[in-house]
Formats: structure tokens, C-alpha cells, sequence
């Protein structure tokens, strides 16, 4: 009988250590919810009753096997340093260039369909460039930036990067026409025009014609990857929204991977035609000098005037943002 007191109470004691401990386990776990919960400091300094940890993008807007291999080879082309690509591509072209000019390859019928000035790609795509960066890279833009504003007015801020862009490239293939026309000639006489130097029977001698298509390209190029950082680092937070709310989300997330992988795609395009633009068209100068005219253009307007508070410059997240821009850092 002693025996069994002495081991019930044992027992009992046990059981009351295992209670304490459970009780003390508590807070603990307490603590833990109020890290995750209502008491988690905000980003301003404040609490945040309604704070909760980040999460990845919902489930709904999850890309299937083809588009999640899209976006990882998209990643692959539109996240590189837009001072490398720059640098990259006056080097490229230089060296291409030289490369062409020394072996003299020439245009002829028994060239490749993709090189001939006529293929469709070459009509509707080159020739169209300007358009197409604005179909792909604008509708990015907007999206982007209202997924990670709550101010919707940030928006038009943001896509405002491309107007001056558009205006860069209209002054820009302006000046080039207007320069190849003044350094042509014609042998019947300074005074006539092409097609009137034909009539007079003479020789009409090109001017200095500018790579417009190295300009358009390489300066598409650049600006694809700049705008491309508002997709690094792609979070959002769950909170207690309403539906509506988060079916906007969804649709905002599919949108962006969308035109992000058509930018990425857009990017390898332009990069076969300025290979085959520097090959069998133009010479040297007119190539090197219509791709530095694009690298001054993209200079001049991210990393000068956008920074300096001209406008504003694009999105660029870490893995401590949030989606509506509180904790937008300064200098990007």
C-alpha cells in the first residue's frame, strides 16, 4: 500500500510537471502568434494590428510547368545588369561589325529567307520595333505598378517613362534621316534630289545613314530590362481582403508573367536582328554610332535624369517590401 502511494504520487507529480511545462509552453507560443500577428511593427515604425507574414503570390495565379519554365528562362534574359547588357552590346556590334567588313558579306538571292530585307520578319517586326516595345513593355508597366501601389496614380507616373522614351526615339530616327539626306549627293549637281538626280542621269552617293535599327533595338533592349525589376522579388501579402480584391490580385499576377515573358522573348528577337542588321547591312561607324546613340539615350534618362527625381524611376523590391510601395527605397 505504501508502495503504490508513493508511486500514484509520483505519478501525480509527474503529470503536474508535464502541466507546468505545457503552461510555460504557452506564452512561448503566444509569442510566437503576436511575431506573426496583430503586434509586428509595420515598415513607418507603427503597429500593425492586421500585419501578417508575406506569402507568395495565391495559389490561383500559380503558372502551369510551360509558363513556370517561361518565366525561368524570361528571368534568365530580362534580370541581367542594364549596364553589362549596355557595354555587351557596343562591344558586340563593334566587333561584329569589323567582322562583316572584313569578310564582305553581301545580300544576294542566294541568301537565306530571314536575312533578305523583305522577309516578313523584317516588315512587320524591325520595321514595327518601336511599336512592338510599347505593346509588350507598356501593359507591364501599368500592371506592375498598380499591383504595387495602393495609389493608383503612380501608374500613369510610371508609364510615363515611356513617352519620353517615344520622344528620344522620334528625335532621335528624325535626326538620323535628316543627316543621311545632308551628307548625300548627287554627280549632276549638289542641288538635286534623288529622285531627281536619276532623271538628270546621274550617280546619287549615300550619305552617312545611321543605324536606325541598332538604335531601335539595342535601346528597346535596354529599357525591357530596366522596366523588368518591378518583376524581382514578386510577393504579396495575405490579408483580409475582399473577394473582389483578391480575384483583382490574381488577374494582375497572370498579366504581369505574361507580358514579362513576352519582353523576355521580344529581347531575344531583337538580339537575332541586330546580329543579322550589323552583318549584312550598314558599315562600321553607322552601326557603331546608332547603338552608342541608344546607349546615351538609355544613359541619360535611368541613370541621370529618372534618379535625380525627373519622373520617377522603375520598381525595383527586395524580399522586405510590400506591395503597395511603403518601403519604395530612394536612389534605384
Amino acid at each position: 500500500m505504501v508502495m503504490q502511494t508513493r508511486s500514484s504520487s509520483s505519478k501525480e507529480q509527474k503529470i503536474g510537471q508535464g502541466q507546468n511545462q505545457a503552461g510555460t509552453s504557452r506564452p512561448k507560443f503566444g509569442a510566437g502568434a503576436r511575431m506573426m500577428g496583430g503586434d509586428r511593427k509595420s515598415f513607418d515604425g507603427t503597429q500593425d494590428k492586421y500585419q501578417t507574414l508575406k506569402k507568395p503570390a495565391n495559389l490561383e495565379a500559380t503558372p502551369n510547368i510551360l509558363q513556370a519554365m517561361a518565366l525561368v528562362l524570361a528571368r534568365k534574359v530580362l534580370f541581367l545588369d542594364a549596364t553589362r547588357v549596355a557595354l555587351f552590346y557596343v562591344a558586340w556590334v563593334a566587333v561584329l561589325s569589323f567582322l562583316a567588313d572584313y569578310f564582305a558579306f553581301a545580300i544576294g538571292e542566294t541568301q537565306p529567307y530571314f536575312v533578305q530585307k523583305h522577309n516578313i520578319f523584317n516588315q512587320y517586326g524591325t520595321k514595327l520595333g518601336w511599336f512592338w516595345t510599347l505593346v509588350f513593355t507598356g501593359p507591364f508597366i501599368w500592371y506592375s505598378s498598380r499591383a504595387h501601389y495602393k495609389d493608383k496614380d503612380h501608374s500613369l507616373i510610371d508609364i510615363s517613362r515611356l513617352l519620353v522614351a517615344t520622344l528620344c526615339w522620334y528625335l532621335s530616327t528624325t535626326g538620323f534621316r535628316k543627316f543621311a539626306a545632308a551628307t548625300s549627293r548627287c554627280t549632276a549637281g549638289l542641288r538635286y534630289t534623288r529622285d531627281e538626280c536619276s532623271e538628270k542621269h546621274g550617280t546619287w552617293i549615300p550619305g552617312y545613314d545611321i543605324s536606325g535599327h541598332c538604335f531601335l533595338m539595342i535601346y528597346s533592349v535596354l529599357i525591357m530590362t530596366e522596366e523588368a525589376n518591378a518583376f524581382r522579388h514578386w510577393l504579396q501579402t495575405s490579408r483580409a481582403e475582399e473577394t473582389s480584391k483578391q480575384k483583382e490580385s490574381v488577374e494582375q499576377t497572370r498579366l504581369v508573367q505574361y507580358f514579362f515573358i513576352a519582353m523576355a522573348a521580344l529581347s531575344v528577337f531583337w538580339f537575332i536582328q541586330i546580329c543579322i542588321s550589323v552583318i549584312y547591312y550598314h558599315d562600321f561607324l553607322e552601326e557603331v554610332s546608332g547603338t552608342l546613340v541608344a546607349v546615351v539615350c538609355w544613359f541619360v534618362t535611368y541613370k541621370i535624369l529618372y534618379p535625380s527625381g525627373l519622373l520617377q524611376p522603375p520598381i525595383k523590391r527586395s524580399n522586405s517590401d510590400l506591395p503597395n510601395g511603403k518601403n519604395r527605397k530612394e536612389g534605384r
